[in-house]
């Protein structure tokens, strides 16, 4: 060997042959893993199936304690309404009087 050069060993190097196998394992293990997500969904939905639909609650419904009616003389038909508040009062009126009179 002549004065001065030097002989650079070759470090981190993987052989090819490693390469192949692993790519081939990784495909059937991502073939595993979405047969098992698969059979995971479908166990899930068997599961919803199995239970009954909820039943959703009854809505409330606001309660007023007091009400008020209006009597027409003519017809004698007699409207009661909720009193919600006396401006809820004053507008039906103000309707009927606007137009039925």
């Amino acid at each position: 060997m002549p004065v001065g050069c030097h002989v650079v060993e070759q470090q981190n190097k993987r052989p090819v042959s490693n390469v192949i196998p692993f790519l081939s394992y990784r495909k059937a293990r991502r073939d595993r893993v979405l047969r098992k997500m698969a059979a995971m969904r479908a166990a899930k939905e068997r599961k919803r199936l199995a239970r009954p639909a909820p039943v959703p609650a009854p809505k409330r419904q606001r309660w007023h304690r007091l009400e008020f009616g209006v009597r027409d003389k003519l017809t004698g038909q007699t409207a009661w309404h909720d009193l919600k508040s006396v401006r809820h009062a004053t507008i039906a009126v103000r309707l009927l009087l606007r137009h039925y009179v």
